[in-house]
């Protein structure tokens, strides 16, 4: 009613529209100078049911001296069809664009990985390594003869290197994801590349069915190329498997030196001999300090590590043997020198199982098990990481179409059904499109729930997942599948409006309030941070907003096409001559028309029994 508050709103909605040029035959910067002036006009009207007259006056009278159209249900789908594929086109262009820095963004990801790969695991190049002299160790030692001799151990040059172990090894894990995620990262290269460039290759037609928007049968096939570019490009590249060109042998060369260079870094090897050459001269040591034995010993069994990055301890014998040294240390001072000997003699005692491999130990041997399953540890991580990685990727390729899809059919449907409401057609797609949509919605909206959600957040998803079962509780109630009258569609239409606003609004309410008032904040902005490519964030976005609109397009030239087909053969069936065929081929020879006249038959009885046992109602 225009009387109320809505009506008088739409009623002025309505009116602004008559501004809109229609744009026949002006040349091209005219036509594009009032695209831009009355850009937003055309928004407006993209949203608008077609129930009430939205061509303007001289969009009208146009159509009526060019095609004699003068219904205001044509008139309105030509007008809303055109303010759409304007939107459209809009967001598209948008769209590809970002998925052009998107497409650069991973060009220069590329390059840095490729810097990252030419990097040296030589852990003496990697960590700028330098040796530098050191004293040596003396040790008196008594002689069978009786005569005391001073014994010199010889130490190693000391190794100096720029980089911590622990950069290194985070270093090497970096190199390895390198360069084995090197081949199938130029493959991602190629298929940004082929997605960005077939988005800008789809508008092309879009602008064309554009431009040519008052012939309906062309532009029709012009955004169905159009749809076709941007929802089959996404579904091939997503089945190319990628995972293949992983060069998983990369990762053994890389492994190698990382085992190398722990072992030279932790000087197990040195240290091994030197405490087996110092515990030799333990029993015949006369020196005046025999607390230097055990401090040399002990220092010897303090470099050999007992575990690695919290894995399990080496060996029993070596953690005993530490724990003699922290004994033997606490006396030092207060004890005898056959004390002093004593603990000497227990370290190595306890140190020589490690040590002999005789006594079942074997010292670095040992060492190096503990150092591959750590190696083994880093494969899996660098294996995990590009599986997830490739993963994410087919995961936001195909989003935006498995999202956009069915909700771009049922708005096509209804304004299908607002366009031809005594049509069963779009009825039947309003009715089955929730329960194919939401399930599927719901699955991708669960992982993040199970990740992230409390119970807040699972009543915000739970409405945007299931409020569109509003249209199929609607549509039961107002039996959408039978032919209505165009007051009877207002109210179904009235009604569904208010429900999806009321649910949208609760579900993005429960959104913002877990956003912003809960402990998921900090969780975001430290995602935020951390994120790099928010440009890939807005391509998804624009990418479901296009296909979307390009859905709901082609969903309702698709059906008004089905309609007027059916239309057609109802016609055929009846009168025997199909409408706007060929004129040669208007009036059919007498054995066609028997033919038709069988088909009419045929397809009576069998509508006629069909009808029969879907009204029998008794029990």
């Amino acid at each position: 009613d225009d009387k109320t508050c809505v009506g008088a709103f739409r009623k002025r909605v309505l009116g602004t529209f008559a501004k809109i040029p229609a744009d026949w035959d002006t040349n091209v910067f005219v036509t594009t100078w009032n695209y831009l002036r009355f850009g937003h006009l055309h928004a407006l009207r993209s949203m608008q049911p077609l129930l009430y007259p939205i061509a303007s006056q001289e969009e009208r009278s146009e159509l009526y001296r060019t095609y004699g159209i003068r219904s205001t249900g044509t008139l309105n789908l030509l007008a809303w069809r055109r303010s759409a594929l304007v939107a459209c086109f809009v967001i598209a262009l948008g769209t590809a664009t970002l998925l052009a820095a998107v497409a650069r963004t991973s060009s220069d990801d590329l390059y840095v990985m490729e810097q990252t790969s030419y990097l040296p695991t030589n852990g003496t190049e990697l960590r700028d390594c330098r040796y530098e002299s050191q004293d040596s160790i003396f040790v008196a030692y008594k002689s069978s003869d009786g005569n005391t001799s001073m014994l010199e151990f010889k130490q190693d040059e000391k190794r100096v290197c720029t980089m911590s172990f622990l950069d290194y090894q985070n270093q090497i894990l970096k190199i390895a994801l390198a360069r084995t995620a090197l081949p199938a990262k130029q493959i991602d290269l190629i298929l940004d590349v082929v997605i960005a460039a077939f988005s800008w290759i789809a508008l092309v037609p879009t602008l064309m069915a554009l431009s040519r928007w008052h012939r309906y049968g062309l532009s029709l096939r012009l955004v169905a190329a159009a749809w076709l570019l941007t929802f089959v490009t996404p579904f091939l590249v997503s089945i190319i498997p990628v995972r293949m060109f992983v060069d998983w042998d990369a990762m053994d060369l890389i492994f190698e030196d990382y085992a190398t260079e722990f072992r030279t870094h932790f000087k197990t090897a040195y240290y091994e001999r030197t405490l087996i050459d110092l515990c030799g001269y333990v029993e015949g040591y006369s020196g005046k300090d025999p607390a230097i034995v055990v401090s040399t010993i002990c220092g010897a069994v303090d470099i050999l590590p007992v575990s690695i990055d919290g894995m399990a301890t080496v060996t029993t014998n070596l953690q005993a043997a530490k724990l003699a040294c922290e004994k033997a240390r606490q006396f030092i001072g207060t004890g005898t020198d056959q004390y002093y000997l004593a603990q000497a003699k227990a370290v190595c005692i306890a140190a020589t199982p490690f040590l002999n491999e005789k006594e079942g130990g074997g010292g670095s041997a040992e060492l190096m098990l503990v150092v591959n399953g750590l190696i083994e540890q880093m494969r899996g991580y660098v294996e995990l990481t590009i599986g997830l990685t490739h993963a994410l990727m087919s995961f936001q390729i195909m989003v935006p179409a498995a999202i956009s899809l069915a909700p771009g059919l049922i708005r096509g449907a209804m304004r299908a059904k607002t366009l031809v409401p005594q049509s069963s057609i779009p009825g039947m797609f309003i009715l089955m499109l929730p329960w194919l949509y939401c399930p599927l919605v719901w699955c991708m909206y669960n992982i993040v729930f199970q990740l992230l959600g409390n119970l807040i957040m699972l009543m915000g998803l739970l409405l945007l997942a299931y409020g569109p079962m509003t249209y199929f509780v609607l549509g039961v109630h107002f039996n959408v599948t039978k032919p209505m009258t165009d007051h009877k569609m207002r109210q179904v239409l009235t009604w569904m409006n208010y429900y999806i606003i009321m649910y949208t609004s609760v579900a993005y309410s429960c959104i913002v309030y877990w956003l912003f008032f809960t402990d998921a904040r900090q969780l975001i902005e430290n995602a935020l941070r951390e994120f790099k490519n928010p440009q890939l964030v807005l391509a998804i976005l624009f990418s479901i907003l296009s296909k979307y609109l390009y859905t709901t397009i082609m969903g309702v030239d698709f059906m008004v096409h089905e309609i007027a087909e059916q239309r057609r053969w109802e016609t055929y069936l009846t009168t025997g001559v199909m409408p706007f065929a060929d004129p040669k081929q208007l009036y059919m020879a007498g054995e066609a028309r028997d033919g038709v006249k069988r088909l009419m038959h045929e397809r009576t009885i069998r509508l006629d029994e069909l009808a029969r046992i879907v009204n029998d109602k008794r029990s």
